[in-house]
């Protein structure tokens, strides 16, 4: 693996950390808002409530991202299959063109050699 290859995967990394940390404040500051406003609450319970949202957004974004993952391998075993098979219908064509031309210029030579004779 070449230096800019690594680079790019170790920006690629950074970039999901930070996302993932951006959606994880955001759902604090949502459920820090929702729970703000509800009346009665104590501060451990508000906190509380903050925690289990931000804990099933959390959850929610992972469960989300193993699905989109789980979608992006079974197009690509899709593909992979679809390529094989093409590369072998090609291959298959391919033999099957150059047999005619071997066998067309086989006919031509002896056609040749016996209208010489």
């Amino acid at each position: 693996m070449d230096a800019s290859h690594e680079a790019a995967l170790g920006l690629h990394q950074i970039e999901g950390y930070l996302y993932q940390e951006a959606n994880r404040r955001e759902a604090h500051r949502k459920a820090r808002d929702f729970a703000w406003h509800l009346p009665g609450l104590t501060t451990d319970q508000r906190l509380m409530i903050e925690e289990a949202y931000a804990r099933d957004q959390v959850e929610n974004a992972r469960q989300v991202t193993r699905h989109v993952a789980e979608r992006i391998q079974q197009i690509e075993t899709r593909y992979a299959a679809r390529h094989r098979r093409f590369t072998r219908e090609a291959a298959i064509a391919m033999a099957v063109v150059t047999l005619g031309l071997i066998g067309l210029c086989i006919a031509v030579i002896l056609g040749s050699a016996a209208g010489a004779a």
